[in-house]
């Protein structure tokens, strides 16, 4: 008899850690003119992950990607910057990955969702920025989809 797979506790508490180090993230979307849309990056860029849990592949996390996170969330905390608690939540959403080229483009694609793109891109309208946010999660998800497609198949 196998035995049952346990619900992972440790990594769900690491996600909510790193969660609560991004709570700034709904007021920036709440009221920064060039981050209002911005949550909707954030949903196309975990489209990957939903995927994966939805088809009910076995995932497990990322030691190295959860300790990454750990220390990034505690780094945010230490200085009160707020990227790094947004760092925090993306390495651990990463952390269901196994580690390759594509997921780390993937990652690198977080900033899609987080308030510094409206800052560096402080000098164009919000119609261009929620634009390039939406193209940059998407390259980011489609960057993860043939692997996932490939895995499928196997």
């Amino acid at each position: 008899m196998k035995p049952a797979k346990q619900f992972p506790l440790v990594e769900m508490a690491i996600l909510a850690f790193a969660a609560w180090q991004s709570h700034d993230l709904l007021n920036a979307w709440q009221h920064s003119p060039h981050d209002r849309f911005a949550w909707l990056a954030l949903l196309v860029w975990l489209m990957p992950l939903v995927i994966q849990i939805v088809r009910g592949e076995k995932i497990s996390a990322s030691p190295f990607m959860m300790g990454a996170a750990i220390i990034s969330g505690t780094l945010g905390e230490l200085t009160e910057l707020h990227f790094f608690g947004h760092i925090a939540l993306a390495l651990a959403f990463a952390a269901w990955f196994r580690i390759s080229w594509r997921s780390l483009f993937w990652l690198a694609a977080a900033v899609a969702w987080m308030p510094v793109l409206g800052w560096w891109l402080a000098n164009f309208s919000g119609g261009v920025v929620l634009a390039l946010r939406l193209a940059l999660a998407l390259a980011g998800t489609i960057c993860l989809w043939p692997k996932i497609k490939i895995q499928n198949e196997k």
